[in-house]
């Protein structure tokens, strides 16, 4: 994994980051169809553990091509997570499965996107999460939208000015969510950081933001 970093230090730009971001929010949805295959309908936790080869009178339980598909997916997270480590000097404190994973490397992202050889991540990751996709038979799904669910939407955080870009994809009922709109529920206590990031700036979970934004624009509404 070999690239040049621009002049900010990072080797993966926005649009990039942004469909990475978008690819990892597919991994939850991907594994729990593909356990469902695996354990003949059934969702449960896949097996990682080698397969012992079967004699052609066998008859396979499921669906060898998923627990490919998962053995790959589960492959490709732990790569670009341990590259990210080495490189960062970081150590990696998720669980290791694909969900895991993948949550890891979201709430990493900016850290993935200063690592080298990140630009090479979209391909790649892409490349994977597809083939998982066909293999769980699901749709093959365009990765437009940065936060793949309103879910995932909900559970991250984000600083205030990372808010407010994201409220221009959340609806027209986001639309004055900007970072004003964000100091000023807090100032008002609706809402609280959930914690700090290495430089001292507030983060927040983008759930509580939306429920305190949509809150206050009622009673407003109802007072007027």
């Amino acid at each position: 994994m070999t690239s040049t970093p621009d002049a900010a230090g990072r080797y993966l730009d926005t649009p990039g980051e942004n469909k990475v971001f978008a690819l990892l929010c597919q991994v939850p949805e991907i594994t729990e169809a593909l356990a469902g295959i695996c354990c003949d309908g059934y969702r449960q936790r896949i097996s990682y553990e080698p397969r012992v080869s079967a004699s052609p009178t066998d008859v396979v339980p499921y669906d060898t091509a998923a627990q490919d598909a998962a053995y790959y997916l589960d492959n490709e997270l732990w790569t670009w997570a341990n590259h990210v480590c080495e490189h960062r000097g970081l150590r990696y404190d998720g669980p290791v499965t694909p969900i895991g994973m993948a949550e890891w490397l979201r709430k990493n992202i900016t850290a993935l996107a200063m690592t080298p050889g990140a630009d090479e991540a979209p391909a790649s990751l892409r490349r994977v999460i597809r083939a998982a996709r066909r293999a769980a038979r699901l749709p093959i799904e365009p990765e437009t939208w940065r936060y793949g669910s309103t879910t995932v939407a909900r559970d991250t955080q984000l600083n205030a000015s990372a808010i407010a870009i994201a409220a221009k994809e959340l609806g027209p009922e986001y639309a004055r969510l900007d970072r004003e709109r964000v100091k000023s529920l807090r100032r008002t206590g609706r809402i609280t950081p959930v914690r700090r990031n290495s430089e001292g700036v507030p983060i927040y979970r983008l759930g509580d933001v939306m429920d305190a934004h949509l809150a206050t624009a009622t009673r407003n509404r109802v007072s007027a």
